[in-house]
């Protein structure tokens, strides 16, 4: 019979565990607050549904994408993740120029880290 293995069986994979948590938890909030603003602009025929604005979400929606494929990819969604996190703060940057923006990627990629580090660990 083969054993299961468990989260405290190995120290790596609590990297796993809190990185899937904090993952579910950005990706939460991306889908809480983000996708009524965007049936909004759309519904919208004002000035205000801008090609940037898509970039925006199209961006929220990747790094969503990269939460989700990390329960069978774990490097490339870790990959994904780092990526698209490190492009919403420079988005952001560019839109506001303002340095306090770049305070958003240490949470933003930080499941992502967690990640590459478990898959670096682990060997996958």
């Amino acid at each position: 019979m083969e054993r299961r293995m468990n989260y405290q069986d190995h120290p790596s994979r609590f990297f796993l565990l809190i990185a899937r948590i904090v993952g579910f938890l950005i990706t939460g909030v991306f889908l809480l607050f983000m996708v009524p603003e965007f049936i909004e602009i759309l519904d919208n025929k004002s000035e205000y549904t801008e090609f940037w604005i898509f970039v925006f979400y199209a961006l929220a929606m990747i790094y969503g994408a990269g939460f989700l494929l990390s329960f069978w990819k774990i490097k490339t969604s870790a990959y994904i993740m780092i990526i698209s996190s490190i492009a919403i703060v420079l988005y952001g940057f560019f839109d506001t120029m303002s340095w306090a923006v770049f305070l958003i990627l240490i949470p933003l990629s930080f499941s992502g880290i967690l990640l590459l580090i478990y898959s670096k660990r682990m060997g996958k």
